[in-house]
């Protein structure tokens, strides 16, 4: 038996991409099973089909006895050769690959490069093909992480006096995209990003894929046109045609001050720019300020400490109560807090977004749903057994799990009525997928649970909303009225909306509530439960119950 430790390893997917990519330097390239002594087609299914034989290719017998190919196989090390044909003189490069199909059945084989020897180059170098397998992402074509770092270092030393940008261009949430179209779809938009860098750029500009949907370009400053850089960019929302979500490439912007400074850092420095870009949706690009890395430290503290801090029951949850005009207390609405070990508190601003980004959120919301259950439980046969606790779903929960199966069986698991578990689904996370969603509320409901729009009117409200979503309650934000400037309006529209809620049989909780005078100008409207800071700030949970108490003794 073979030993195949040392050849590297490549997929049906990846060694068409290999040999596309080949094909742009080379004359011939093809790929041989030097034991059948054939040219092997690699179907997309991972079967394969024999072409030409070597004989067939060479017309003679005796190649065998010095082939290239079967010398790369043997010895596991790529093998150039000269070789006659048809008085024409061809340089074979022979590389022996292992190749795994579909079916996991592995399979030896050799990809031969041919050139004619002789010709003149062209004006640019050409790697040898082993060289360029090394050096060259499988799926992008480009530049690797190791390759970027030795061609950045090679044009800093070239130009010492030039002024340089590095700039790392990634996708905005890349990772859903991947669950919603599937690897194939991720894939699809990666290699339309290269195609972009290979169209724009230019052969003095340094370009890569640094790793996962991050890639790198090296330019001269004076070349960098930021806006037109982003608008080209903007191309990659072709390439997946979805309503559900819309691609949004994001830049960061790192000036090189100083060439002796590695490499590794520069990259680190336009990563940290870029991962600045928070959820802002028109933020594109953010150019590196040293104050950025000190907040990139501080987020990989949080998640280097969540998981501990997880387990160690460190995350508590307050209630910040919904009640009537007269302060009457209905329920309240779960919101989660950080008691680190030192006895400070980490307020969610600081630490959500960072979670988001890591793909923890979901871990979060689990607990804390667990927790919202568990409070259930406890009031269970007391006297805030009437009351309700409302639940908070990030948009990203709902393509890590199955939401309504999750709910459900915390309902199993603490005995609880299902309609004292108030869902509460963002405005925007409905808008994108609306008959996805819809499905998703329709299901809850069918199960006993209250589902709630939270942030209506925070995002981009519609009546196509209200049309297709069928949720019990809708939660108005209070941003509606706050406006001065166009206060008469706002509260025209907030009116409408209320009557609109109520004809639909729909509950209205108005958040945000602030003065005693916004909730007599919220009650002549029409609206009748509110939550805001005017009635509680967010509470721990025995503050919660000891105000009720004491309100209901």
């Amino acid at each position: 038996m073979r030993n195949y430790n040392k050849l590297k390893e490549y997929s049906v997917f990846e060694i068409n991409s290999i040999l596309a990519s080949l094909q742009e330097n080379y004359d011939i390239v093809r790929l041989v099973d030097v034991e059948e002594c054939s040219v092997m087609e690699v179907k997309d299914d991972g079967t394969i089909e024999f072409k030409q034989s070597c004989f067939n290719i060479w017309n003679r017998n005796n190649r065998c006895a010095n082939c290239s190919s079967l010398r790369a196989c043997m010895t596991h090390q790529h093998v150039d050769k000269i070789e006659h044909l048809q008085k024409n003189r061809e340089k074979v490069h022979s590389i022996p690959i292992y190749l795994e199909l579909n079916d996991g059945e592995l399979e030896m084989c050799v990809i031969e490069c041919v050139s004619l020897a002789g010709v003149e180059s062209p004006d640019y170098e050409i790697e040898e093909p082993a060289e360029y397998i090394n050096t060259h992402d499988v799926l992008t074509r480009l530049y690797t992480q190791e390759k970027l770092y030795r061609e950045i270092r090679q044009k800093l030393k070239q130009d010492p006096e030039g002024d340089y940008l590095l700039i790392m261009v990634n996708i905005r949430n890349f990772q859903v995209i991947n669950r919603l179209f599937g690897v194939e779809g991720g894939n699809h938009l990666l290699t339309g990003i290269a195609d972009i860098f290979r169209e724009e750029c230019s052969k003095d500009e340094v370009y890569g894929r640094y790793h996962d949907d991050r890639f790198v370009l090296l330019i001269k400053k004076e070349k960098f046109h930021e806006n037109l850089f982003l608008e080209h960019l903007q191309t990659v929302k072709e390439l997946i045609d979805s309503p559900i979500y819309t691609i949004q490439p994001k830049l960061g912007i790192y000036e090189i001050t100083n060439k002796n400074y590695p490499v590794s850092l520069m990259l680190e420095h336009a990563e940290v720019a870029v991962d600045s870009i928070r959820d802002v949706k028109d933020v594109l690009s953010v150019h590196y300020e040293p104050e950025m890395l000190q907040r990139k430290m501080k987020d990989q503290r949080i998640i280097a400490d969540f998981e501990k801090a997880l387990t160690g029951g460190e995350f508590h949850i307050f209630l910040q109560p919904q009640v009537r005009s007269d302060g009457e207390i209905l329920g309240g609405e779960v919101l989660v807090r950080w008691l680190q070990a030192d006895g400070s508190m980490m307020l969610p601003g600081e630490f959500l977004n960072v979670l988001h980004r890591s793909e923890l959120l979901s871990h979060l919301d689990v607990y804390v749903w667990d927790k919202a259950a568990q409070l259930l439980q406890k009031w269970r046969g007391t006297i805030l057994n009437d009351l309700y606790v409302s639940i908070n779903v990030d948009p990203s929960d709902f393509y890590y799990m199955d939401v309504p199966k999750v709910l459900m069986s915390l309902v199993r698991k603490y005995d609880i009525d299902p309609k004292k578990l108030h869902v509460e689904i963002t405005e925007t996370a409905l808008v994108e997928d609306m008959d996805r969603q819809n499905k998703i509320v329709e299901k809850l409901q069918s199960e006993g649970f209250i589902v709630e729009i939270d942030d209506f009117g925070k995002g981009y409200s519609s009546l196509s909303l209200l049309k297709g979503i069928n949720a019990n309650v809708l939660k108005i934000d209070m941003g509606f009225i706050q406006d001065e400037s166009n206060y008469e309006r706002g509260q025209v529209i907030l009116e409408s909306i209320i009557k609109m809620a109520v004809n639909l049989n729909m509950g209205v909780i108005t958040e945000g509530v602030e003065t005693g005078e916004q909730v007599e100008k919220l009650v002549r409207l029409g609206c009748t439960h509110f939550q805001g800071f005017y009635f509680s700030r967010p509470i721990p949970v025995s503050d919660f119950e000891t105000v009720f108490q004491e309100l209901n003794s």
